[in-house]
């Protein structure tokens, strides 16, 4: 009894349920919803987005923040357009931005793990940096017209139907998945985003760990880039410079991840994000327009940071903001008798 309820309470069996309620909304205004061809291809537009919140779970676990990630896809993807229409093959180029990615992510991790300054505000200052870059890179240019082997992995279809960006996310998530919580490595996250300072005076190597997210996190935003590229089939300096960041951060936070480090599942993540795939799908088969639907992205994002507020407030006894607030010491007056008074009088 006492395992049953504890599967039951899990968070992702929460997802589970909303993503069936979700799937139930959506068929509602169109039976097209349920269609197998809809069904396996509803996930595919928000892949890439699906892969940058894998590499941002190992930071938000491991207690840190990067929201630079998509600045980073951006750089990757027209490093890797740029060395292609240079001349180079476009596995070379593909490698060339995978590079990149992987050294913009170690620039953020030096910042914060070695200078252990707060990742808050390097990846704010690296998002807006990385996003110059990409505008250094490429300009106000487009590129396009890759061939046709590339793009299969962002927008190719198995007989023309099981997308194959869709088992590049499984596989991902699969790996990912065993890294994070069946290795050595993932244990130290946990234990770092926990407390770091317990995690330090048990032998951990903290700095290190925290570089290596960092890099982890960029090379994530660099494979993102290579599916984006293969899905839209070009691209421009301002990829990515939307609404997408905050499907990212959704999707890590609604899938459990704690904002504040030392829990989630990739499992989670993986739920969030097919959530998230099929509540848009839904508002675009009801013809609900894109404000409307980063309302309602912003709110399961607030509405997850708020529930998991609520639930480690069950588990540990008093809402997170409340053991935050100093308390607040009185000042009383001594007790003072009679006598004392008048003899100080006189």
């Amino acid at each position: 009894m006492r395992l049953a309820w504890r599967t039951v309470a899990r968070w992702e069996s929460l997802l589970i349920l909303l993503i069936l309620g979700g799937g139930v909304w959506s068929w509602t205004p169109s039976s097209f919803f349920l269609k197998r061809a809809n069904l396996l291809d509803l996930a595919t537009p928000y892949i890439f987005i699906g892969l940058l919140a894998f590499g941002l779970t190992f930071v938000v676990v491991a207690g840190e923040i990067d929201i630079s990630v998509a600045s980073t896809m951006a750089v990757s993807a027209v490093t890797t357009a740029q060395i292609w229409h240079a001349g180079a093959s476009i596995w070379v180029a593909a490698l060339g931005g995978l590079g990149v990615a992987g050294a913009l992510g170690l620039a953020n991790g030096l910042l914060v793990g070695v200078l252990n300054l707060p990742s808050l505000a390097v990846t704010l200052g690296t998002l807006a940096a990385y996003r110059g870059l990409a505008y250094v890179v490429l300009g106000g240019n487009a590129r396009s017209g890759f061939p046709t082997s590339f793009t299969n992995i962002g927008g190719g279809y198995i007989s023309n139907e099981l997308p194959i960006a869709l088992l590049v996310l499984i596989g991902l998530a699969a790996v990912l998945g065993f890294v994070l919580h069946a290795t050595r490595f993932g244990r130290y996250l946990y234990a770092i985003g926990s407390n770091r300072e317990a995690a330090r005076f048990s032998g951990i190597p903290v700095t290190r760990v925290r570089v290596t997210i960092f890099v982890l996190s960029g090379l994530m935003a660099g494979v993102a880039g290579i599916v984006y590229l293969g899905f839209f089939g070009s691209v421009q300096a301002d990829a990515a410079s939307g609404s997408e960041l905050v499907n990212v951060v959704t999707a890590v936070v609604l899938g459990g991840v704690d904002i504040f480090g030392g829990s989630g599942s990739m499992l989670g993540v993986l739920l969030a994000l097919i959530l998230i795939a099929v509540l848009r799908n839904g508002m675009q088969l009801a013809n609900v327009g894109g404000a409307t639907q980063d309302i309602v992205i912003g709110g399961l994002l607030i509405g997850a940071i708020l529930a998991g507020n609520l639930v480690r407030a069950a588990q540990g006894g008093g809402l997170r903001w409340m053991r935050l607030r100093p308390s607040r010491k009185e000042v009383t007056q001594p007790d003072i008798q009679p006598a004392e008074i008048s003899s100080t009088r006189t």
